[in-house]
């Protein structure tokens, strides 16, 4: 373990509450410096004249670039230079932010929120483990070191259940602090223009790098001069472009007609030969950049599922940005301000884990009631959605899908790391959060998104079907629209047009209610079928070799 001075990483004369405030604060620009903030994709789309598609592209680019860092996350937390480190990571994504701010082109705004993604990562680690040292005192790289390890089975079972009240927490703590930089940007955006939001996290960088200037200390290193070798980075490219290329067969798929665009096939074709270069890369190094023999482990493989069923049901919280977008016609940041109330289900679920974990509830009853949760919200959005829906009732489901998304996203993680050798954490954060943060996430939506454009056209089709002059009622609200027209000084044609676009507005809006209720349904028995599914299936323990 390295030695740290005994006020690191401050000078001695900063008092250790004005310590930890400084500490907490360098997380905000980490958690919400970005290459792009979806929350404000209108008004980049308007602005640069771009197709939602291309923001998405980009926001998932900043997640491959968090996974890439993962395998290095040990050695780097171990460097024990948190001015350098800081210092460094904030310069970059300073300029980074700015390029951001600029560019009009969608590849240079993808890569920079790939290296932007890894630096997040980075700095959030390396932040994160330095707060528990000088906060606690307490030395978390002892719990992650291989060697270290527990040599009996109480001695694990004592570390997973320390894991078990932690790590929920460390959850709460970043999803919060998450969602408040998801509401600042867009509040940033609405009040002023999207590039406004970079200027601003420009500036709380300079903040950042100001205080760490002021407080912190030269370290010198305490080990080797890096720990890591610029070789591994080759691993870095190839993981990078495999899932970029994943992301964007997922993402531009229905866009361009999927493999009748060459662009799909060149994507197909970059992503089979960057796993089989990764693959090759990884076998025959002696130090590789992933441990293949992670899977071997139960735990893992079904912390994978797990993820990938919660990530995709979890791409259901569309329905209320749809439903309050196509019938209450609110903005991204009254969408952002109703997500706030994510943050109560955040905190209610950590509660009921720490309540149930305490009272020895297995793991899989855990999972059941996560499931449970996101299926008793698209149950609520299956009954709620209507023409006349309020808006302030649209909490309970972002509420409810909260709860249940914490605990399976907190859990997962605690269960997949039970007696898991340390050597292997690395490997499993890089797949947690390829699974939790790019595969999941991209699958959902790549998912919902088309399924629900190719229902809303079904229901267009039935709908348009009987609204024409023939149906009494349609025939009715024709004409009213017209008279309404003419009253106004419109001309019997103009009041013709009018009525024609209110009547296919109408049509429109019901089909997408009525596309939304049925996705709704079929995702709550996708949750009913995932409860099953973690209630039979068995959770046994590593056995320990003797």
């Amino acid at each position: 373990m390295p030695s740290c001075p005994k006020n690191y990483p401050f000078y001695n004369w900063v008092p250790k509450p004005l310590g930890i405030l400084i500490l907490l604060f360098l997380f905000l620009p980490i958690l919400t410096v970005g290459g792009t903030y979806s929350v404000n994709s209108g008004e980049m789309m308007s602005g640069l004249g771009i197709i939602s598609e291309h923001i998405q592209f980009a926001t998932f680019a900043t997640s491959v670039g968090m996974a890439a860092f993962a395998p290095f996350f040990y050695q780097l937390v171990c460097i024990r230079r948190e001015k350098m480190m800081c210092l460094v990571g904030f310069s970059l994504m300073y300029v980074l932010s700015l390029v951001c701010a600029k560019t009009d082109s969608i590849f240079l705004l993808a890569l920079c929120s790939v290296i932007m993604g890894f630096f997040r990562m980075v700095l959030m680690m390396v932040n994160l483990f330095t707060l528990i040292k000088y906060a606690f005192g307490m030395e978390a790289t002892r719990n992650i070191t291989p060697g270290f390890e527990p040599t009996s089975e109480e001695g694990w079972d004592k570390l997973d259940v320390e894991k078990s009240n932690s790590q929920p927490m460390i959850y709460l703590f970043f999803m919060i602090l998450g969602q408040m930089g998801t509401w600042l940007t867009a509040w940033l955006a609405y009040e002023y223009e999207w590039q406004h939001v970079y200027y601003y996290m420009m500036g709380m960088l300079l903040v950042s790098i100001l205080l760490i200037f002021v407080t912190m200390p030269y370290h010198s290193y305490v080990g080797p001069r890096f720990p890591i070798t610029f070789r591994k980075f080759g691993n870095v490219v190839v993981f990078c472009t495999f899932w970029m290329s994943v992301v964007y067969i997922l993402i531009y798929g229905k866009v361009l007609d999927w493999y009748s665009d060459s662009t799909i096939w060149w994507a197909t074709g970059i992503a089979f030969v960057s796993a089989l270069v990764f693959i090759y890369m990884d076998v025959y190094r002696k130090s590789p950049y992933f441990l293949w023999d992670i899977f071997k482990l139960r735990n893992i493989r079904i912390g994978v599922i797990l993820y990938l069923l919660l990530m995709i049901l979890n791409s259901s919280s569309l329905f209320v940005n749809v439903f309050t977008g196509i019938g209450m016609k609110i903005d991204n940041w009254q969408n952002a301000s109703l997500g706030n109330w994510c943050m109560l289900g955040y905190a209610l679920g950590i509660v009921v884990i720490l309540l149930m974990r305490n009272k020895g509830v297995h793991f899989k009853y855990l999972f059941a009631t996560g499931f449970l949760f996101l299926g008793l919200s698209s149950l609520f959005m299956y009954f709620e959605v209507q023409n006349a829906g309020m808006l302030e009732r649209m909490k309970y489901p972002i509420i409810i899908r909260s709860i249940g998304m914490v605990i399976l996203y907190a859990l997962t993680a605690v269960y997949a790391n039970q007696r898991m050798p340390f050597k292997y954490l690395s490997t499993w954060i890089c797949i947690m959060l390829t699974v939790r943060m790019v595969l999941g996430p991209a699958v959902g939506t790549s998912l919902y998104t088309n399924v629900l454009q190719n229902r809303q056209q079904y229901y267009i089709t039935s709908y348009a079907e009987n609204n024409d002059l023939i149906s009494p009622e349609a025939s009715a609200q024709f004409r009213q629209t017209v008279y309404g027209a003419k009253m106004q000084g419109r001309s019997e044609e103009e009041g013709q047009i009018m009525a024609s676009m209110t009547a296919k507005g109408k049509v429109q809006v019901q089909a997408t209610i009525s596309a939304v209720k049925e996705m709704a349904g079929w995702t709550f028995y996708a949750c009913v079928f995932s409860m099953i599914f973690v209630l039979v299936i068995r959770y046994p323990k590593r056995k320990l070799l003797t």
